[in-house]
């Protein structure tokens, strides 16, 4: 729609990049007013929030360039513009695995409780997927399938989505995971006041954006079916660790009581 929000003399302001931005600061303001409910030095959670946050662009843009390496082959340098959208095909899975990795290294190099450490940055990485896929629908990526129902968008043609599907209504993917972030982080919320035992809450959420992502899949568009295929094994693949480790934490509270 909008992949260029603002122009300023030669310097271009990108909506995903914009996005992104926003999704940074709101995440470490929420990051850091959590921390004394888990015990923790706010310092020492922001530094967290900000080391999970760095494995988030890494991964979602590696395992994008990965697999769209030809829009890069000849200019490898647009490989570190993030800021132009190209990081949400894979954002939740591939950032997420480069979150945990970044930050179980923090976690443990600072000897912090990692499961309190999961929960309490777990509404932030939700809320975030909200923000971030408002920059893909303004971007025109990451659309959906052709549609008659009323939720059809039709995107311009100059856009991603409208160049591939040209004057056709198409699911707003973008949008149906930005709602997605929001009611998945506004339940983290509500779900924490429960008091669950620690890392239950995140690996919750785990699960149910896993299924989220595996049914959303179905109506979003992929020039190429093996990433569709790819992204249906890691949603289970990684819906499944989560329903294993909820059933471990269920048996070590109910051990511990």
């Amino acid at each position: 729609m909008f992949p260029i929000i603002l122009r300023l003399g030669s310097l271009n302001i990108y909506s995903y990049g914009l996005m992104l931005f926003i999704s940074f600061v709101v995440g470490i303001k929420i990051v850091e007013k959590r921390a004394k409910k888990f015990g923790v030095d706010p310092k020492k959670i922001t530094d967290l929030a900000l080391v999970v946050l760095i494995g988030v662009i890494i991964g979602a843009r590696l395992l994008y360039v990965i697999f769209h390496f030809s829009e890069f082959k000849d200019d490898l340098v647009s490989i570190i513009a993030f800021w132009r959208g190209g990081l949400a095909v894979l954002m939740f899975y591939g950032g997420l695995v480069f979150a945990i990795l970044a930050g179980i290294f923090y976690v443990q190099r600072q000897k912090l409780p990692l499961l309190k450490m999961l929960d309490a940055v777990a509404p932030a990485i939700v809320l975030g997927e909200f923000f971030t896929r408002l920059g893909c629908f303004l971007n025109g990526c990451c659309f959906g399938k052709p549609t008659n129902s009323f939720l059809g968008i039709v995107f311009p043609a100059n856009s991603p989505a409208g160049y591939v599907f040209p004057h056709t209504p198409i699911h707003p993917t973008q949008l149906y995971s930005s709602l997605a972030g929001l009611l998945l982080f506004n339940f983290s919320l509500w779900l924490e006041k429960k008091r669950l035992g620690d890392g239950v809450l995140f690996f919750i959420i785990l699960a149910l954006y896993s299924l989220y992502r595996f049914l959303i899949d179905f109506v979003r568009y992929y020039e190429d079916s093996g990433n569709f295929w790819i992204n249906q094994a890691i949603s289970v693949g990684f819906c499944v660790v989560a329903l294993i480790m909820l059933f471990y934490l269920r048996k070590r509270n109910v051990a511990e009581r």
